[in-house]
């Protein structure tokens, strides 16, 4: 598929829950969220025929989320029902790490392909602070079950936070030195669940590049092959490093995502606020036609680019908040 603008749309994000066991600052609002009821949320029967119909459109990937996604009972067998449809060549999820333990062999044996952890810092108050939790061992834990599960492609979420884990980027490349970690610096996007303003929370990729190099010479590995992260090796490391820098350096022009919330809606792009609603078509008896016109149309509707820094984006901020659409 490809949309109006030239861009190749083979990617989908779904969101199976948007329940999380931490409550992240940037993710979730202080005061909570309004929990959907179990009726609204999509069956894993509803999500394998929505995939099945957007593979034969041309998705060839899809990413699981939340929420945090290990919440959602028996992921194995929506893994596994994914890994019978033809044409679909990658299975990944996103988690916060918290109960990765107890199921990445599970997860491996369904066959997922690959694993990103969301990781905002080494240091456990902080940790704690973030997400209004605890468990940065059990994250850590998490991390070493998935290379004895055998996932080779580990990836590490970090999300910029100035004067809060910004002293921490050397640490978190480090992690690269001895590990084949891949880990991804990510810039602060302002949302609802934020009330500072954003010049105070944002730092950038590039000075976090700029540190990086204090540690060796930055090899360039690729130019965002999958639209989103510039990537490098640090010279006589075994992993990788990333930066995703959809505010100073938006990578809008090759976007190739859809994101499928929990109660079906389809979003073309991270910030606006218009879905298209596919759960309200499943029980239709053209139900396949119809899903498939309602993608395409969500793929002609997708926006040249996001309006994060607009002032009407950030008038909209209360309507928007990271757990509810899975990033």
């Amino acid at each position: 598929m490809f949309d109006r603008f030239g861009r190749k749309i083979d990617y989908l994000r779904i969101s199976v829950t948007d329940r999380c066991n931490l409550r992240c600052v940037y993710c979730i609002p202080s005061g909570g969220i309004l929990r959907r009821p179990h009726s609204e949320i999509l069956s894993f029967e509803e999500i394998h025929r929505i995939v099945n119909v957007a593979v034969r459109l041309g998705i060839n990937k899809v990413r699981i989320t939340g929420g945090e996604p290990l919440i959602r009972k028996d992921l194995h067998i929506l893994i596994k029902s994914f890994k019978k449809i033809n044409g679909l060549n990658e299975i990944a999820l996103t988690t916060n790490g918290i109960l990765l333990s107890d199921y990445t062999a599970s997860l491996k044996n369904a066959g997922l392909d690959r694993l990103n952890i969301s990781l905002d810092s080494l240091v456990s108050k902080r940790f704690e602070k973030i997400t209004r939790g605890a468990g940065l061992n059990k994250v850590l834990d998490g991390i070493e079950s998935a290379f004895s599960a055998g996932f080779k492609s580990i990836k590490i979420n970090t999300v910029l936070i100035k004067d809060f884990n910004t002293d921490e980027i050397l640490d978190f490349a480090a992690l690269t030195r001895t590990r084949p970690l891949n880990v991804r610096f990510i810039e602060y996007m302002a949302t609802a669940s934020d009330d500072s303003p954003d010049d105070n929370l944002f730092f950038s990729c590039f000075r976090a590049k700029e540190l990086c190099g204090k540690l060796g010479n930055l090899i360039p590995i690729s130019e965002m092959p999958d639209g989103t992260a510039r990537v490098y090796k640090i010279e006589g490391f075994m992993g990788t490093i990333g930066f995703i820098s959809p505010i100073s350096e938006p990578f809008c022009n090759t976007c190739n995502k859809l994101r499928l919330t929990s109660n079906g809606k389809l979003k073309n792009c991270l910030h606006p606020s218009k879905t298209i609603d596919l759960k309200e078509v499943l029980n239709r008896e053209s139900a396949d036609r119809d899903i498939a016109m309602l993608i395409r149309e969500a793929v002609d509707l997708k926006p040249q680019s996001h309006s994060f820094a607009s002032s009407a984006a950030k008038q909209e901020k209360e309507n928007f908040s990271m757990c509810q659409i899975g990033g």
